[in-house]
């Protein structure tokens, strides 16, 4: 009977390899040690995976002593589709860091991005084939390798905010018009049999990218840091560079063909089903839509990558925090160990270095979150306050809870605000030390008190069960309608203009891209008309103002509030009359607080949307600044 393997002890700056002997019918390999930095550079594949279950499940079998490692089911089922890799070096950390020794853990987990960013190959395993994964993944090699040909990829992301309108660059006119005739041969095979073929893999392809693989924290760093990335699913490889552009253009096919069909270009209505399936659907047509719908997180992975990739260097902490955790409609990125939220992204952060945050894991995860905010808040990142609304007004409240599914803010759109609450204003320090509050994980903040919250209304809860949300939509308009009435702030013409402004969030979706924009008259304004006049569930209805009513979506958990002064708009679910309304500087948007019973000391309630103050127009009024210290 075979014995465990014992694990030598493994030198600072070396690692283990794993050659692979063989795969069938067991699992057999040599371990070899080698250096990290050594000239010239060792040769090898590093395998990116989701661990899952971590109970052993199988064996490895390392020669040539014939003894054991333990593995879990993922890894199990990843190695047995490894055949093409027998006799090569494959690292992977389950089985070449001794899982056994901590101390030997830190040392490895430490050097993560080395190990990824000197491999010459790094595989993405998205696991076996399932829910039309085979033909997703050739979907890819078609749809996506095409685009990627035509130099799609080269495409900055600011130009595809107009697209199609991606300038004058003779390079990026090819690129597009190659990938808006991929988009017409994808939106004319739909619903002709004949072309079957021709049709892209939307149903696959989108369950593809909802994969738990692209939802792990480690997994972006391991993808960023890839020079060479290929991407496994079952049988089946594509390159990364594949994926990415077919994530891309399964985002702008679904504007592209949406704006197609409204223009009456096309007849049928756009994506893999009927109006007649829609419609039918025992859910509704939104839990059915869904179904077509990709994931973020393979979406922020692949671009993370790329950024990296055409710039050259890594990003700041904030863009990472941001594009990991705080998603519209999908939840942020997972760690088994919350502390991994932040220490997980360390290693392709440009300012790990002066954050002065290591990876520690003696600290609990409050204390490395709250480090973690308040390097941010110091460099100018007011707005990440916006992100503590999942606390539900739990202290450490100014302090977002990572460890939870972050709430997706009203008010920015891929991180970048649409409003300027406090114009030019910034906080007057970047010192952490000035900023630390007298009492322990607080945090004082300079600004000016709007207002106090008179009255609030019922909370918006939008039901994704509910086939025809023009209902609770009705029940939002009526009380901000009654709210307006009230009022004599604003005038007869505001009123009128912030009626059909405060249920979005004063935002749409830009009408020719995925990215939101401030509401506009002619598109907002005009589906805001619709619902508030037509028939509840009238068929019509419902696809004309399908971008008003997933803009509303967003407004989960807000209600209506009125300020003492007459001022109208959304808070969070939370807020209560009393709460003061405040313009921290540095800020886009005001913040509700409440206090806590002692003098200058807060709770943070979260962001808030007032019609007639988004803009910096309370800057100049003359309001007396305030310090206020929240908790």
């Amino acid at each position: 009977m075979s014995t465990r393997y014992e694990y030598p002890y493994l030198e600072t700056g070396n690692i283990r390899l794993l050659h692979i002997l063989s795969i069938s019918p067991e699992i057999r390999v040599r371990l070899d040690v080698v250096s990290l930095d050594a000239n010239p550079a060792p040769i090898y594949t590093a395998l990116s995976y989701v661990w899952g279950d971590k109970a052993p499940f199988s064996r490895v079998i390392v020669e040539p002593q014939g003894q054991y490692v333990d593995i879990a089911r993922n890894l199990t089922v990843c190695l047995e589709h490894l055949d093409a890799f027998v006799g090569t070096n494959v690292w992977i950390d389950a089985v070449c860091i001794n899982q056994e020794d901590d101390e030997e853990k830190s040392r490895q987990v430490s050097r993560m991005a080395s190990v990824y960013g000197r491999a010459s190959k790094v595989l993405s395993w998205l696991g076996p084939s399932a829910d039309g994964s085979d033909v997703a993944m050739d979907g890819i090699c078609s749809y996506g390798k095409a685009a990627v040909d035509a130099g799609f990829l080269n495409i900055h992301k600011d130009l595809l905010v107009s697209w199609p309108d991606v300038g004058d660059n003779p390079a990026n006119i090819r690129a597009r018009d190659t990938v808006l005739e991929l988009m017409a041969k994808a939106n004319e095979a739909e619903g002709d049999a004949n072309r079957a073929a021709d049709r892209f893999p939307r149903l696959g392809f989108a369950a593809i990218t909802r994969r738990n693989y692209f939802n792990r924290v480690w997994i972006k760093q391991e993808i960023t840091l890839a020079r060479n990335s290929v991407v496994v699913c079952g049988y089946k490889q594509t390159d990364a560079e594949s994926f990415h552009a077919t994530l891309m253009f399964y985002g702008l096919l679904a504007v592209w063909e949406t704006n197609e069909w409204r223009a009456g270009r096309h007849s049928r209505i756009p994506g893999p089903f009927s109006e007649e399936e829609l419609m039918a659907a025992p859910d509704g047509p939104w839990m059915l839509l869904k179904q077509t719908m990709a994931d973020p997180a393979a979406g922020s992975a692949f671009a993370g990558r790329r950024k990296f990739l055409r710039e050259g260097g890594k990003q700041p902490l904030f863009e990472h925090l941001h594009t990991s955790y705080v998603r519209a409609g999908a939840l942020g990125l997972q760690s088994y160990d919350p502390r991994d939220k932040i220490y997980a992204l360390l290693g392709i952060a440009a300012d790990a270095g002066e954050s002065g945050i290591y990876t520690d894991y003696n600290k609990t995860p409050d204390e490395a979150f709250e480090q973690a905010a308040r390097f941010l808040v110091a460099q100018g990142h007011v707005d990440i306050l916006k992100w503590c609304r999942s606390r539900q007004v739990r202290p450490p409240t100014w302090v977002p809870d990572f460890a939870a599914n972050l709430s997706y803010t009203w008010s920015d759109d891929v991180g970048v605000p649409l409003f300027r609450a406090t114009g030019s204003k910034s906080q007057p320090t970047d010192s952490v030390q000035e900023m630390k509050g007298s009492r322990p994980a607080s945090i004082r903040l300079r600004g000016v008190r709007l207002d106090t919250v008179a009255a609030v209304g019922s909370v918006f809860v939008h039901n994704d069960e509910m086939s025809y949300p023009q209902a609770g939509a009705r029940q939002l308009f009526m009380q901000v309608k009654a709210f307006l009435e009230q009022t004599s702030q604003y005038s007869t013409a505001q009123r009128d203009d912030a009626l059909w402004r405060i249920p979005i969030f004063d935002r749409e979706y830009h009408p020719t891209s995925m990215y939101f924009q401030r509401a506009t008259l002619e598109r907002s304004g005009r589906q805001f008309e619709l619902l508030s006049t037509q028939s509840v569930g009238h068929p019509d209805v419902t696809a004309e103002t399908m971008s008003y009513q997933a803009t509303m979506k967003y407004d989960n958990g807000a209600r209506p509030i009125c300020l003492t002064e007459g001022y109208v708009g959304l808070g969070p679910m939370e807020t209560t009359p009393e709460d003061i309304v405040v313009l921290l500087y540095g800020g886009s948007t005001p913040f509700v607080l409440r206090s806590t019973g002692v003098r200058g000391e807060y709770h943070l309630v979260g962001e808030a949307y007032v019609y007639g103050v988004m803009d910096g127009e309370m800057m100049d009024k003359g309001l007396e600044e305030e310090v206020f210290t929240l908790v």
